[in-house]
């Protein structure tokens, strides 16, 4: 069944609600859905309602269905890295289950989004994002933050564990890890160049464990992805088998 995200709707069993007109178009022009085709429109805070395409345009909404959220809810402050990396990262990690996303400038990226353009490129990952999450049915939008300051995002973070990917660390992951499912985790990753150590005291004041992911170096858009599917195989569903 395809599924759409349409915020800003108040779903309710039996309503016909007009569908926005770039998302009518991409229905009708480009996938050629034809009236009395099955659909599901979610809002971003776990609602979703099926319901059926009408000729009109409109949609009629058969049933709604709540999806709580993850019993493990995942936080990834990602030094923001340079080229198209933020929107792959934005991508799968959405896929992978990441709550919050939180890019920030960090003292060795190579990358920085100046204050005319900061609306234009957050718009943009924001759709990545949005469609991410239609296309992976990730129910709870992602929330996505863009900051200049690192104590300004650690300062943002609340979590039951905090831990800090750093090549320095001697610390194995495994031995920071609780046995009992967290509520909230917090995963920072530096950028292309590294985080400082500077970067790392600071972190650590803020209650950041830093460990290491073994003895390979990962690159900036593997080191998040890696570590958020290893939590989710630990405390979410990734080894659940239940669908979405």
């Amino acid at each position: 069944m395809r599924c759409f995200y349409l915020p800003e709707v108040t779903f309710r069993t039996g309503d016909v609600i007009m569908l926005p007109s770039d998302l009518l178009k991409h229905v009708k022009k480009i996938l050629r859905l034809q009236p009395g085709t099955q659909l599901q429109l979610f809002d971003g805070h776990g609602r979703v309602a099926e319901a059926l395409l009408a000729e009109t345009g409109r949609a009629e909404i058969t049933q709604i269905v709540y999806h709580p959220v993850s019993a493990c809810q995942l936080t990834l402050i990602q030094g923001l890295p340079k080229g198209e990396k933020p929107e792959l990262i934005l991508q799968k990690g959405t896929e992978l289950g990441v709550n919050h996303f939180i890019l920030v400038e960090m003292e060795r990226s190579l990358s920085q989004v100046k204050a005319e353009r900061k609306e234009r490129r957050l718009d943009r990952w924001q759709k990545i994002v949005q469609e991410a999450a239609r296309q992976c049915k990730q129910y709870h939008l992602p929330e996505l933050t863009l900051t200049k300051s690192l104590k300004d995002a650690l300062s943002e973070v609340e979590a039951d564990e905090k831990i800090l990917l750093w090549e320095e660390s001697g610390v194995p992951l495994v031995t920071v890890l609780p046995q009992s499912t967290p509520q909230r985790i917090a995963v920072m990753v530096g950028p292309e160049g590294g985080i400082s150590s500077q970067e790392a005291s600071l972190a650590e004041k803020m209650g950041y464990k830093t460990v290491s992911l073994g003895p390979r170096i990962l690159r900036t858009e593997t080191a998040g992805l890696a570590i958020m599917s290893i939590l989710q195989y630990l405390y979410g569903d990734l080894a659940s088998g239940q669908k979405g």
